[in-house]
């Protein structure tokens, strides 16, 4: 019988430039363990695909019968993060991630889709699509927009200066 699972953690591990040893330690199973279930001689536990699941996000069911997609969606992998730390714990992961100058933008399209499902004012709308559109023109009108919201929101810059 052809050891299918084995090759499909290989052809995950390879794909993302792991060797045995740099993929069992981020998932804190033994190589042997590794080696093992990608040589076919052992069948990957529950506890395993939990470690990959977490670890890097790949999909069991493709593991384990090759369908559905390699890695879970972001939903899913959000989920399993909850169930593994709690929904306090995450809550307040969440939170500080969301407060990080850092990850900025993610908070702003969290905020956008808030946005969407709200009946926003015209005119406020015309200027976020005015900002949108002139941002993708490229780098000089990056900066100009930049220049102007720094001026008008002084506040917010001061906030996220280094």
């Amino acid at each position: 019988m052809e050891n299918v699972i084995g090759k499909r953690l290989k052809q995950f591990r390879e794909q993302y430039g792991l060797n045995q040893g740099e993929f069992s330690r981020k998932i804190n199973i033994s190589q042997t363990t590794v080696s093992r279930v990608e040589s076919g001689e052992k069948k990957p536990s529950k506890a395993f695909l939990n470690a990959i699941e977490v670890g890097f996000g790949i999909n069991p069911e493709w593991v384990l019968t090759g369908r559905g997609s390699m890695l879970v969606g972001a939903e899913q992998y959000i989920v399993k993060g909850i169930e593994f730390f709690g929904e306090v714990e995450m809550s307040k992961g969440l939170a500080k991630i969301l407060n990080n100058p850092q990850f900025a933008k993610l908070h702003l399209l969290l905020k956008a889709g808030d946005l969407v499902e709200r009946d926003i004012d015209d005119e406020l709308a015309a200027y976020l699509l005015y900002i949108i559109n002139n941002w993708g023109e490229g780098e000089r009108k990056q900066h100009w927009v930049m220049g102007q919201l720094e001026m008008a929101f002084r506040e917010v810059k001061d906030k996220y200066e280094p």
